[in-house]
């Protein structure tokens, strides 16, 4: 009984009398491109993801020396806090300070 042809088998069979050079750059390409194809798949899906989710406008990040960085536009600037109070509005009597939220009677 005659074996059906395989075109892995009949490359195997000359993968062995091929140089060493040549099976070294064989086994070397075969994972790269793997590796590579898989890269360009999550770089595509990440792309999908993004346009799905919506752009960034801004973000606000807190560096190592704890200072909060805004990113506008592909740009990073540093954001200097500075502590302010805000007085009370003289419209809304019931929100100034010491007074309790809650219903009156």
């Amino acid at each position: 009984m005659e074996q059906p042809y395989s075109v892995l088998a009949d490359w195997l069979s000359k993968f062995h009398t091929w140089p060493e050079l040549i099976q070294a750059l064989w086994l070397v390409a075969v994972p790269v491109t793997l590796l590579g194809m898989t890269w360009l798949v999550m770089c595509g899906l990440r792309d999908i993801a993004a346009v799905l989710r919506g752009r960034l406008v801004y973000g606000v990040v807190e560096d190592m020396d704890v200072r909060l960085l805004l990113w506008r536009d592909g740009e990073v600037r540093a954001v200097e806090m500075r502590p302010t109070l805000i007085p009370p509005s003289p419209s809304s009597p019931g929100l100034s300070r010491g007074s309790v939220l809650g219903p009156t009677s």
